[in-house]
């Protein structure tokens, strides 16, 4: 069953597809009469969505509220689409002004007025307006607003070129509608409750990934060449982990001065530019992978380059941090952070600490948890009392040492200006008409973001701006949308900007798992210090919200359209490749039935050429395939 699920989603996919190119040598009455329309397209989707609900009831996900509830959205939205095909009546009609025209047999109505709303002092349209008399009412049908008579929806079209008649849209499809309507909200509440259910793989993927979040730049930093300065973490937080103690050269000093020996070895000196030399130490500990480049491999032919290798082999092979001190009878021994096997006569609680603490503490730090920082760097030096504050320096001796290591502080100023205010402002609605302006407003959006929350996350310092960088460079390469133009009275729409916003944010995150894919076979192929199993896991814990993002707007656009042209789907090219994106990147969520999404390797392969969807829908749509989405 399993097999024929993945054979007629795959097969789905690959007519879609296919259906999408006919149409652009074909013509979209062709495509729609040929292959959306026919019978066996219909029966892929029916038998796809029967063997799914049996595969549903055999793996026992009922017990999975949260998870079923999202499953059963997607058959109430199929059956109501099923519904609309089958039961739906749609026309065109034409009425000129004063002329009566029987909609039904006991329905007529009357072309009162149209109208043409222009912007003010100009003869760009704003709106088209039509007024209908229906008995004693008045029925107002424009743009982004149908008219509704007796459960028949009219929506406009076209007018006369002497403005006195119309051509309407009819569509009479009162059930299948509000089935799928109710199957948008089903959705909703399920991907509510999906994110905040205790059952999904969320949490656990979050506990693995939080670390590697904070290493994003570091990724990043791995596949572009950027000027951007390296993220160092708090001086305050930096100068409290200089004053833990450790293990060094056979005696016990605060871990400042392994910092200074450490930045001594690496670039001559007890500091580096404006850094001292704890904040080189400590930040090449969570950031390393930027570090390392800048000072290590930006430098091969520098004097001294094997020694300084062969530090930075000490450095992760944690000889520099033996900060955790056990007795066990009369003799001490002293363990580095990490997952290292542990003797059995430290007990269980103890051994989490000195596997764990070091997380903890990252994960405050690049979260920006100031507080929660100094809590656990004050909890590793009352660890270190408790094992042998018989044998740790005196309070005395550590300051003396520290006074001569002491911090010199830096600042990092944050330089972002928001221009879209301007073109919102000039242009008199949200910029986001076209790919110009989608782009210029996505690179907008991600600075805001960095601004937003650079303390709390340090990495957005350096992801934002560099996404926003090619952001605006597609936004330059598509430079013909750059002029400031008034929108188009289809467009007239606060779904628009909701809709446009929740999409491109969905693309940026598969981009970003792109490059995470990337990163992650990088170093499985050069054997890069860092776990594989926790790159995999941020990516994973991304695929969630950016599936969830791309869903809403996808069902968003679909509201607007109905709300637009009385049709909630109609299979344009846009439409087409957005949902076989979806499709696609819905697929490695289901990896406890497809066990090769178990493999890193594999999943990010297919993480890579996922991204080729994303890059069809948004490119391919504009430029290649045409439509009515190809303007943005």
């Amino acid at each position: 069953m399993k097999r024929l699920i993945i054979t007629l989603y795959i097969l789905i996919i690959v007519c879609i597809g296919f259906a999408t190119v006919v149409e652009k040598y074909r013509g979209t009455a062709f495509v729609g009469e040929h292959i959306y329309g026919v019978w066996w397209f219909s029966a892929l989707w029916a038998v796809l969505t029967v063997a799914s609900l049996a595969y549903i009831m055999k793996q026992h996900l009922y017990k999975r509220m949260a998870v079923m509830l999202l499953h059963l959205s997607f058959v109430v939205i199929l059956v109501g689409a099923l519904v609309t095909h089958l039961t739906a009546q749609r026309d065109t009609i034409h009425l000129r002004v004063g002329v009566p025209y029987h909609l039904t047999s006991t329905s007529q109505i009357t072309l009162k007025e149209f109208r043409i709303i222009n912007y003010p002092g100009t003869d760009a349209p704003l709106d088209y307006q039509s007024v209908i008399l229906h008995g004693n009412e008045q029925v107002l049908v424009s743009m982004n607003k149908v008219g509704n008579i007796d459960n028949y929806r009219l929506f406009q079209q076209s007018y006369d070129s002497d403005g006195a008649g119309v051509s309407l849209g009819v569509s009479y499809d009162p059930y299948g509608i509000a089935i799928t309507y109710f199957g948008y909200l089903m959705l909703l509440i399920g991907i509510i409750a999906t994110l905040l259910s205790r059952h999904t793989q969320m949490r656990s993927l979050y506990r693995k990934a939080i670390r590697p979040m904070a290493l994003l730049f570091t990724i990043l930093y791995s596949l572009f060449t950027s000027a951007a300065p390296l993220p160092v973490i708090d001086k305050d937080i930096a100068h409290r982990m200089g004053t833990i103690q450790v293990l060094y050269n056979n005696r016990i000093c605060p871990l400042n001065t392994v910092a200074i020996d450490f930045t001594m070895k690496m670039t001559g000196s007890a500091s580096w530019k404006d850094y001292s030399a704890d904040e080189v130490f400590f930040s090449w500990m969570i950031y390393y992978m930027p570090w390392e480049k800048e000072l290590l491999l930006n430098n091969p032919k520098k004097k001294g380059a094997e020694d300084r290798k062969a530090v930075v082999e000490m450095f992760y092979n944690g000889q520099f941090t033996k900060i955790f001190p056990y007795r066990i009878g009369h003799a001490v021994n002293w363990y580095s952070p990490g997952g290292q096997v542990l003797p059995r006569e430290i007990p269980v609680k103890e051994q989490f600490f000195i596997k764990q603490s070091m997380d903890f503490l990252t994960e405050a730090i690049v979260t920006g948890q100031r507080d929660r920082a100094f809590e656990i760097i004050a909890k590793i030096k009352l660890f270190q009392r408790d094992m042998i504050g018989d044998v740790l320096p005196s309070e005395n001796k550590t300051r003396t040492e520290l006074f001569y290591n002491k911090l010199r502080s830096i600042k990092f100023p944050v330089l972002i200006t928001a221009q879209l205010g301007l073109r919102w402002w000039l242009s008199g609605h949200i910029p986001l008409s076209n790919g110009y302006e989608t782009m210029l407003f996505m690179a907008w959006v991600l600075l805001v973001l960095t601004i937003v929350l650079f303390r709390k996350f340090r990495f957005f310092l350096w992801i934002g701006p560099l996404a926003a960088c090619c952001c605006l460079l597609v936004a330059m390469m598509t430079g013909s949308g750059s002029q400031i133009t008034p929108l188009i009275p289809v467009l007239q729409s606060p779904l628009l900007s909701v809709h446009v916003m929740t999409v491109m944010c969905a693309y940026a995150l598969f981009a970003l798992q792109m490059m995470l894919g990337i990163y992650a076979l990088y170093c499985s192929l050069f054997t890069i210090h860092y776990s594989l199993e926790r790159v995999t896991a941020l990516s994973q814990l991304l695929l969630y919200p950016a599936i969830f993002l791309l869903t809403i707007g996808i069902f968003l656009g679909a509201v607007w359209a109905n709300v637009s042209w009385g049709n909630y789907w109609s299979w344009d090219p846009k439409e087409s490749w957005a949902l076989i994106t979806l499709m696609i990147y819905a697929i490695p969520l289901h990896k406890a039935s497809i066990g090769a999404f178990n493999k890193p390797r594999f999943y990010h392969i297919y993480m890579i050429s996922a991204f080729l969807a994303v890059l069809i829908t948004y490119f391919g749509v504009n430029f290649v395939l045409g439509g009515m989405h190809s303007y943005a």
